[in-house]
């Protein structure tokens, strides 16, 4: 712009106060990894793009590891995420998905747990009916960790950490 001061630069700039002054920085703190640039761009967007999307995802993620939190700690992300379990559950039962059901709950345990974790929730699925599978997939949504959720499908009393 033409009223735009000499020197400045369009776009966005970031500045964060050390030992008294302001200095310029090429990305938050407050939001760790969410550049300038991204920001910028995200500010200007008639409606969210699949690239701001994307770089909110890795800032969440990011903000989630610094702070010990992640999505099932949100209790509308919580709901939503076991409203759509339940539905894709009935849709698994009702084409005879079990054997599916098994295997999705086993890559979902790998990824929020680990592994191992996987495959003794696989081994105490081996034979479980739908309602039991229903019930692991929302505990595997409300579980912090892979022992709490072997401990409950095993029916044992929760560890104590």
């Amino acid at each position: 712009a033409p009223s735009r001061p000499r020197g400045r630069r369009p776009g966005l700039t970031i500045h964060v106060l050390e030992d008294g002054a302001y200095r310029a920085v090429p990305e938050s703190r407050a939001f760790p990894g969410w550049k300038e640039e991204e920001i910028h761009a995200a500010l200007n967007e008639p409606a969210l793009s699949v690239q701001t999307s994307e770089v909110l995802e890795r800032v969440g993620t990011a903000l989630g590891e610094r702070e010990g939190t992640g999505p099932d700690h949100d209790p509308l992300l919580r709901s939503q995420r076991r409203r759509v379990f339940e539905r894709g559950h009935e849709r698994g039962v009702a084409h005879g998905g079990r054997a599916a059901e098994r295997a999705l709950l086993r890559r979902q345990a790998a990824r929020k747990f680990d592994g191992a974790t996987a495959r003794q929730l696989a081994a105490l699925l081996e034979q479980a009916d739908a309602d039991r599978l229903a019930q692991a997939g929302i505990w595997l949504l409300e579980c912090e960790t892979g022992a709490e959720l072997l401990d409950r499908l095993s029916g044992k009393p929760p560890r104590r950490t």
